[in-house]
């Protein structure tokens, strides 16, 4: 079924579909009823949880569409212009920022993309080393709360979602840095030409401060309505919705024009990211049937007993998968069958979501199948072969950043286990 999944996509078929192809050809040859399959899809998005993944894609989509990211991106500029590196740094602490309102590298790389990018251009940076810089801290969105992949997660290895959130603040932090460093060490030692950074101003981050305060406060209320109790994720979602039409009247932004292309955009994407539950969870449920996750779990209890060891074969397994498939799906198909063998070694569920989600990001800006890629390639129009090459060095540094975040969990595991128990 996982080889006839894998050939239909090669021959470019759309994920969602070849998941379901394989299925029901792999439930056939295996005499499974097929009446099983719309049961377990209704099954599979009937949880209140997953209600929060199109409020957050909503929210995301109204944020880029009434110009909120612009004036993220404008603080950000006035806190990290200034450093070795200039509007590349800012790249990322804005994508840092946003991240805590996304929940998505998609809208990320999409909606804040196209600002900075055009920043950078207009700036005087090489188009390559912007889409680059783009592309990577891109995938620092699905970490830092709140975010759609570990909502999924949560569900899937059922688990808290405010732990999951609060898991990802200090991994997401630790990623920025490190590609903040990255970029500093490219700029000082002479491997990056980029123009002269922009002189701090006391002014500039007074009135950027003052414009997007009320953005940067969002976050912080999502993430405290959460961790607080006040509101499930589910209601934090609708919170964001509104915090953001809210926002759009403030600033005087708001259009029924781009609201209606924002709600347009949601339904477009939040159907696509559900189907791909639905089928997936069909697909799970015949690997578990079928007893594969036992024996994947055997097998690798035969490899080793080493828990250390254990999670350098699975974040080999990973990257791998996050290479030749898209985030959600590689995660709808990975975790079911991995979790017998996290559980076997006593390797915390919490921490083990942030390795994978990290793990499958790293995916959107790998070749052959990193939707990154595409996305940035189509925004910068530079080509795939010249973004991929940009993209090397921070690809390494991203697997160093995965390195630290696996072995080291109290970086996922203090904030949870200080405010929640």
């Amino acid at each position: 079924m996982l080889g006839l999944f894998l050939v239909l996509m090669l021959t470019g078929i759309p994920v969602s579909i070849a998941i379901m192809l394989a299925t029901i050809i792999g439930m056939l040859i295996g005499g499974y009823d097929l009446l099983a399959v719309p049961q377990f899809m209704a099954a599979a998005t009937k949880s209140a949880f997953l209600l929060a993944v199109p409020f957050f894609i909503l929210a995301a989509n109204m944020m880029n569409a009434l110009g909120i990211t612009q004036r993220i991106f404008d603080f950000a500029t006035a806190i990290a212009g200034g450093l070795r590196g200039g509007l590349a740094q800012v790249n990322v602490v804005a994508s840092m920022i946003f991240a805590g309102i996304s929940g998505a590298a998609v809208a990320d790389a999409a909606g804040l993309g196209t600002i900075e990018i055009k920043a950078m251009k207009d700036g005087g940076y090489s188009i390559d080393f912007a889409a680059a810089i783009t592309l990577a801290s891109a995938t620092i969105g699905p970490i830092i709360p709140p975010s759609v992949m570990m909502l999924i997660y949560a569900i899937q290895a059922d688990v808290s979602p405010a732990a999951m959130f609060l898991a990802g603040i200090l991994p997401g932090c630790l990623i920025g840095l490190i590609l903040m460093l990255t970029i500093y060490l490219q700029v000082a030692l002479g491997y990056q030409d980029c123009p002269p950074p922009i002189k701090f101003s006391a002014k500039r981050l007074l009135k950027t401060s003052k414009d997007g305060v009320l953005s940067l406060c969002a976050p912080f209320i999502i993430l405290w309505g959460m961790v607080s109790g006040v509101v499930t994720p589910t209601e934090a979602g609708v919170l964001a919705v509104f915090y953001s039409l809210l926002l759009g009247f403030v600033y005087r932004s708001f259009d029924w024009i781009v609201i209606r292309k924002a709600l347009v955009d949601t339904v477009k994407t939040s159907s696509l990211i559900l189907y791909i539950i639905a089928v997936s969870s069909v697909m799970s449920w015949v690997m578990i049937n079928e007893g594969t996750a036992n024996d994947i779990a055997e097998w690798l209890g035969n490899i080793t007993d080493n828990p250390l060891l254990l999670l350098v074969i699975i974040n080999i397994f990973l990257l791998i998968l996050g290479a030749i498939l898209e985030t959600l799906p590689a995660m709808l198909i990975a975790v079911p069958v991995l979790l017998p063998s996290i559980d076997a070694l006593g390797i915390d569920r919490v921490h083990f979501g942030i390795i994978v989600i990290f793990n499958l990001l790293i995916g959107i800006i790998t070749p052959p199948m990193g939707i990154g890629l595409y996305i940035l390639a189509a925004i910068s129009e530079v080509k795939i072969d010249r973004l991929v090459i940009a993209s090397i060095p921070y690809i390494v540094t991203l697997i160093i950043a995965l390195l630290a975040i696996t072995y080291i969990p109290i970086l996922s595991l203090f904030l949870p286990g200080i405010i929640l128990n």
